[in-house]
């Protein structure tokens, strides 16, 4: 039996449903489910049944979890003893991620590897998340962390954050008066914009295929006053008034001049934010570390145990 089945197993158990614990573990539910019954047939008796809305555990899958627990904590005590065991002084880990996100992910996954991994050096490439796939593609790079839409042909993208992107307005905008007020943030209906100037990215960024699906999904053709290879840029324009536009989750918590954000009503604005390498490749102990590092910290940004810096 594979850790991860063990990962997933103790997963469901913690959440009580297997939709809650696929949004914890960024795969899909049906993924999930499927993976379940594989486990079940490999032990050859249920791990769990349905009692009303909520998986409890049967005898076996009691013994499965109290046991894996241990064997999680011992495979992880042994890896880190293992990458302490380095006969070097430092060890390197190289990996891309686009200018962006290195301005908001970075500090926090810098400060924790100093904290935990101190003899572990992280080199990080700043390009485009474009020209970073390709990287990867060319074998220049073995690691990215980027968003995954749209995917390219030959790579793997592993969710490890799930990105909702917000539709920004101009404090004194007309349309505030529409937002539907909602738990965490309010909610509007993007095809009240339909007849404002946008301000947007350059077409040859990733974000164009996202920002493509929601304007077709809303019946909008968008008047684009500017366009910029900057989401700062977009943030500080629709805050003066300039238009309205699309942006991260991620960008709004940084300036106190920020537009008003809403999230966006009757459609999925969500996109994975993706560890990507290339298919069949074999990852080192120190790249996966790195991935599941940067995960945990979007885990306990989520949680509320982890600020982002």
């Amino acid at each position: 039996m594979e850790f991860k089945a063990l990962e997933y197993i103790c997963a469901i158990n913690d959440a009580k449903t297997v939709s809650q614990a696929a949004k914890n573990l960024f795969i899909s539910q049906p993924a999930l489910s499927q993976y379940l019954n594989k486990i079940e047939q490999e032990v050859g008796t249920a791990v769990f049944v349905r009692t009303g809305n909520v998986m409890m555990p049967t005898a076996a899958g009691e013994l499965l979890i109290r046991e894996g627990r241990m064997l999680l904590k011992e495979r992880e005590k042994l890896l880190s003893s293992l990458t302490c065991l380095n006969d070097s002084p430092t060890e390197i880990v190289r990996f891309g991620i686009s200018p962006f996100y290195s301005e908001y992910y970075l500090p926090g996954l810098f400060s924790f590897y100093h904290e935990h991994f101190p003899q572990i050096k992280l080199d990080a490439i700043e390009r485009k998340s474009t020209e970073l796939e390709q990287l990867v593609l060319d074998g220049e790079l073995n690691l990215c962390f980027i968003p995954t839409e749209p995917m390219r042909e030959g790579l793997v993208y592993r969710p490890i954050y799930m990105e909702e992107i917000l539709i920004g307005l101009p404090p004194n905008h007309p349309a505030n008066h529409h937002a539907v007020t909602a738990p965490g943030r309010p909610y509007l209906d993007l095809s009240l914009l339909r007849d404002e100037t946008f301000v947007a990215l350059i077409p040859e960024l990733k974000f164009s295929y996202m920002s493509k699906r929601l304007m077709k999904h809303f019946s909008i053709r968008p008047e684009i006053i500017f366009r910029t290879s900057n989401w700062n840029t977009v943030c500080s324009m629709v805050a003066s008034g300039i238009g309205v536009g699309l942006l991260p989750d991620v960008v709004t918590r940084k300036y106190h001049d920020s537009p008003v954000c809403y999230r966006i009503a009757g459609v999925d604005a969500t996109r994975a934010y993706s560890a990507v390498y290339v298919k069949e490749q074999n990852l080192s102990h120190l790249e996966v570390t790195l991935i599941e590092s940067f995960a945990e910290l979007f885990k306990r940004k989520k949680s509320g145990t982890y600020e982002e810096e």
